[in-house]
């Protein structure tokens, strides 16, 4: 190997406090007069990643306060959950949310992920 080829770094720890579920689900993101209907990628109950499907999203910054309405799309009688977000990452693929804090959000998300867990 020569001096100018590096191996590769190791991979980065997964920092992540909370685990995240993949999923596929249509979410209303509400900023400002603005509404999007965005799909969900992965979900936890830290946040979720939105992808940007095909929608700029550059009028949304980061730090910015977001209201979103998340659906249960295997079971449409489980209740939707609305949390209020604060986006901490905007790129060309989507949106990353952090929940903001809230005892009823994070129950409500809670038992929606426990819905959407597979069964063992």
């Amino acid at each position: 190997m020569s001096a100018s080829r590096q191996p590769p770094p190791p991979p980065r720890r997964n920092l992540r406090r909370h685990p995240r579920y993949e999923l596929l689900a249509s979410v209303e993101l509400h900023h400002g007069s603005e509404t999007l209907v965005l799909p969900a990628r992965n979900l936890s109950l830290g946040g979720m990643y939105l992808g940007a499907d095909g929608n700029d999203l550059k009028a949304i910054k980061h730090g910015s306060s977001v209201e979103v309405l998340l659906f249960n799309a295997v079971d449409e009688s489980h209740p939707a959950v609305r949390a209020g977000a604060s986006v901490v990452r905007v790129d060309q693929d989507g949106i990353a949310l952090r929940w903001l804090e809230n005892s009823d959000t994070s129950l409500a998300l809670a038992s929606l992920l426990e819905a959407l867990k597979p069964s063992s």
